[in-house]
């Protein structure tokens, strides 16, 4: 069986193997409107835009969840990721408006920092300290992807692939009797379907890509400005990094790491990465020529199909 339709801004393909005639997509669908009215930036009456706009509110316990999830996550990723950048990312531009040259960096680095979040409780309200506004973004679609793979497993499915917004994870096998196989883009505007840069077989494992190669602008110095804030100083980072595809035990982290590789840029991604347990990656740079170049983890081809 396989559940496809728009979600979070994107899409998602959800394949899973049942006796004919069962169909769990109503309750997929469910799932993916929960965190869309919890999560979503773009719900005028969402969590997140009530919490942003200064209201106290009970937050549902997967939205603490992720509120819990990410401020550790911070701390992992030595502040490359960060959920509280949300302001820098609109005064930039970068949040559906105009691109600007220059921003008043230092009013605005006061209200960013996870550590300034307190802590969900639960059954207790929730109130952001003033100024401050949240974008799960960098990890919303991989919290997504896990809960969906729990409803799938309480279901005693054992063999799935769950994508949102190119965010996956599989298990077992597909109707063929292989391993799962996902195909990575190649980082270019111009691609067509099916213009894989790689390929890789997953079981049990999660793969998110983050990448800026379709936003960016080219400054005065011909070098590309990229569509992501670096938390720590907040300014747009300026990287030849194009994309950072991350294989890790659960969505969720895979999500945060290829978001915090892009801040890194490869020169400090790669040995961070490298380091992290159970963790893989593979990057795509481009050169002073403009040819693509690939940097991998030394675990990466267990999974890459030859």
């Amino acid at each position: 069986m396989t559940n496809q339709g728009p979600a979070q801004g994107s899409t998602y393909s959800i394949s899973y193997l049942v006796p004919e005639g069962v169909d769990y997509r109503s309750g997929i669908d469910s799932i993916l409107k929960a965190m869309d009215q919890q999560m979503s930036l773009w719900v005028p009456a969402s969590e997140i835009t009530r919490l942003n706009s200064g209201d106290s509110i009970l937050l549902s316990a997967d939205f603490a969840s992720v509120v819990k999830r990410s401020i550790d996550l911070v701390a992992s990723t030595m502040g490359n990721f960060d959920i509280t950048v949300a302001p820098v990312v609109k005064a930039w531009g970068f949040s559906g408006g105009q691109y600007r040259d220059s921003v008043n960096i230092d009013s605005l680095m006061q209200f960013v920092g996870s550590q300034k979040l307190p802590i969900p409780e639960a059954d207790t309200r929730y109130g952001l300290p003033k100024g401050m506004q949240l974008d799960v973004n960098g990890v919303a679609q991989g919290y997504t992807v896990d809960l969906i793979k729990q409803y799938l497993e309480s279901h005693s499915i054992k063999d799935y692939l769950i994508e949102v917004g190119g965010e996956v994870v599989c298990k077992g096998k597909n109707a063929a009797g292989r391993n799962w196989r996902i195909g990575i883009d190649k980082p270019e505007e111009s691609r067509s379907e099916g213009m894989f840069q790689t390929i890789v077989e997953l079981d049990t494992m999660a793969l998110a890509t983050s990448g800026n190669y379709r936003k960016y602008w080219v400054n005065d110095k011909g070098q590309k400005v990229v569509h992501t804030i670096d938390p720590q100083n907040g300014m747009p980072v300026v990287s030849t990094l194009l994309s950072a595809s991350v294989i890790a035990p659960d969505a969720t982290l895979a999500d945060a790491l290829g978001t915090a590789a892009m801040v890194m840029g490869e020169q400090k991604a790669l040995p961070y990465l490298e380091a992290l347990p159970k963790v893989e990656a593979y990057l795509i740079t481009s050169t002073k020529l403009g040819e693509l170049k690939v940097i991998k983890t030394s675990g990466w081809s267990n999974y890459e199909l030859d």
